[in-house]
């Protein structure tokens, strides 16, 4: 569990690295998603931000309630634990996966993320690699770091999530379809 936790950690770190601040447009350091959550929550407060799609700001979401453990444990393909908070505070949803053997290590990851950070129009860099995803949401793209590491960037409104597949040995392809499967799911429910 330790295991697939900092890996979808460190995943989840390179998307935010990746992504500029809202408030400055710097580059966030990896490993600051829970802080630029936890920021955008603040922010979100501060301005009276509500539930109602009406006013124009993102929903205020529990990512646990976003997909069902059947569902993770389809995207995966075996069985999962039901979802859990990986950080107090955060927003953050992680299912942790149950191999049938060995030491692969497996989850879903889902995250509310910040409007700020979410940009379809970045540009691939070296070692990270951004495809844009048509049909899902009103924008959507893939950050991928190659060898099984994927996660969908989607936004609906002003509410945008991420959507993180981890599985030793499956490839890109089935980890995308897996992703976009939820991801479908999740716009269904907000």
């Amino acid at each position: 569990m330790r295991r697939t936790l900092i890996l979808l950690a460190f995943a989840t770190g390179l998307v935010a690295a990746c992504s500029g601040s809202a408030a400055t447009g710097a580059p966030q350091a990896p490993g600051t998603q829970a802080g630029a959550t936890q920021a955008a929550a603040t922010e979100a407060a501060a301005t009276g931000a509500t539930d109602t799609a009406a006013a124009g700001a993102p929903k205020a979401l529990d990512a646990c309630s976003l997909i069902t453990t059947d569902e993770a444990a389809a995207a995966l393909g075996e069985p999962v634990d039901p979802g859990t908070v990986p950080t107090a505070g955060s927003s953050s949803c992680l299912f942790s996966g149950h191999p049938a053997t060995g030491i692969d290590i497996s989850g879903v990851e889902i995250s509310i993320t910040s409007g700020g950070d979410f940009n379809p129009n970045k540009k691939s860099i070296s070692g990270l690699t951004i495809t844009p995803v048509s049909g899902v949401g009103d924008a959507a793209y893939y950050v991928s770091i190659g060898a099984g590491y994927q996660v969908l960037n989607v936004q609906k409104g002003q509410t945008t999530f991420t959507v993180s597949v981890l599985k030793t040995n499956a490839s890109d392809s089935q980890l995308q379809s897996a992703e976009k499967t939820l991801a479908l799911a999740i716009l269904g429910r907000i």
